[in-house]
């Protein structure tokens, strides 16, 4: 019986070898796509980074020419209208103000009356 355990044997481990050859490949065909698919994600996220940084230095810009703007037209002296002189002596009339008038006699009467007041009180 010993030479059949010897033929058997080798036969069982060819055997084995063969049916976990086509497993092997699988796992490397597996293991290749899943770096092609851990590369791709990498490269993605590089590009979401670059692209977030050129936004970032964008609105940094913009940010910089609108304070920018902002300075200079603080600078800006503003424009005050000048004032002409009127000619030759003209005296431009006042617009009526509608304000209450107070007769000349009444004033006086007032005024005469604090007087006498202001006398009494010495």
């Amino acid at each position: 019986m010993r030479p059949a355990a010897f033929v058997v044997r080798p036969m069982l481990m060819g055997l084995a070898l063969m049916a976990a050859a086509p497993a092997a490949a699988q796992n490397a065909y597996y293991d290749h796509q899943l770096g092609v698919l851990q590369a791709q994600q990498q490269m993605d996220r590089q590009r979401a980074i670059a692209l977030e940084n050129e936004l970032n230095a964008l609105s940094a810009q913009v940010q910089t020419e609108q304070a920018l703007r902002a300075l200079r037209m603080q600078r800006q002296v503003p424009a005050i209208p000048s004032i002409l002189p009127r000619p030759g002596g003209e005296v431009a009339e006042q617009p009526a103000l509608d304000l209450p008038t107070t007769p000349d006699a009444r004033l006086a009467a007032s005024n005469a009356r604090v007087k006498a007041i202001l006398d009494g009180s010495k």
